[in-house]
Order: C-alpha cells, then sequence, then structure tokens
C-alpha cells in the first residue's frame, strides 16, 4: 500500500501535480501545474523573445523576456503574456485571480544562448475574494 502511495505520488509530481496558493512554484516551458483549491490550471506555453541585458554588461535598456502561458478555470480559457525584466516580475490578473512571474531562470550570460527547455518560471497565485 505505501509503496502504491509513493508511484501515485511521484507520478503526480513528475506530471506537474497540483499546487497550493500563495506558495511559489516552477515551471519548465511545457509544464502544468493544477491549482485544485482555486479551479485553475496553468500551462507555461512558450517563450516568444528574451531580449534581458546579460550579466555583467552594461546595457542602454534592460530588455525583457515575454513569456506565455494558458489558463484554464472552470469551462473558460485564456492566454496570459508577461513581460519580465532582467531580476524583475510581472503580474496578470483575470476574473479573481492574480498569477505573478517573480523570477525567470537562467539569466542571460553575454554570448551563450539558453535552449528552451533550459528556462524556469517561478510563480505566485492568489484569489481575490475566494
Amino acid at each position: 500500500m505505501a509503496k502504491t502511495y509513493a508511484l501515485v505520488s511521484l507520478l503526480i509530481l513528475l506530471a506537474g501535480g497540483t499546487q497550493a496558493l500563495d506558495e511559489p512554484f516552477s515551471l519548465r516551458v511545457g509544464e502544468a501545474r493544477d491549482l485544485e483549491e482555486a479551479g485553475l490550471a496553468l500551462r507555461f506555453t512558450e517563450i516568444t523573445s528574451d531580449s534581458r541585458c546579460p550579466i555583467g554588461v552594461n546595457c542602454f535598456v534592460a530588455g525583457e523576456a515575454r513569456l506565455v502561458f494558458q489558463a484554464e478555470f472552470g469551462s473558460e480559457s485564456l492566454e496570459l503574456l508577461f513581460q519580465v525584466p532582467p531580476a524583475g516580475s510581472d503580474r496578470q490578473q483575470f476574473d479573481r485571480y492574480s498569477v505573478t512571474v517573480t523570477a525567470l531562470e537562467p539569466q542571460t550570460v553575454e554570448g551563450r544562448n539558453i535552449a528552451v527547455s533550459d528556462y524556469v518560471a517561478t510563480l505566485v497565485v492568489t484569489v481575490e475574494n475566494p
């Protein structure tokens, strides 16, 4: 019985699993997470651009990374677009939800390309007036 529970828990974790509200969590491009207590699911669908100023470089403009997430709540589906500056965050609100990208890793480094599979966004989801 304990082995079955551990296996099910591992499969949920590997598949993205569930997430509590008001707690930070990370997603890679292509991963999804269910926030069951809020009736919300989020999927990190793509990075459309990354012009963030590389570490150690003096840039005239800080730049930003553009991230796309798919949100599903009830029978609704919505695309969320985030513009995240270097070491910064961005927040989107819809319905009663607030989704904040608090970090995007890795930071850009001059002369090095970042593979899409290497991007990890850290998010926090809150619900207004649940």
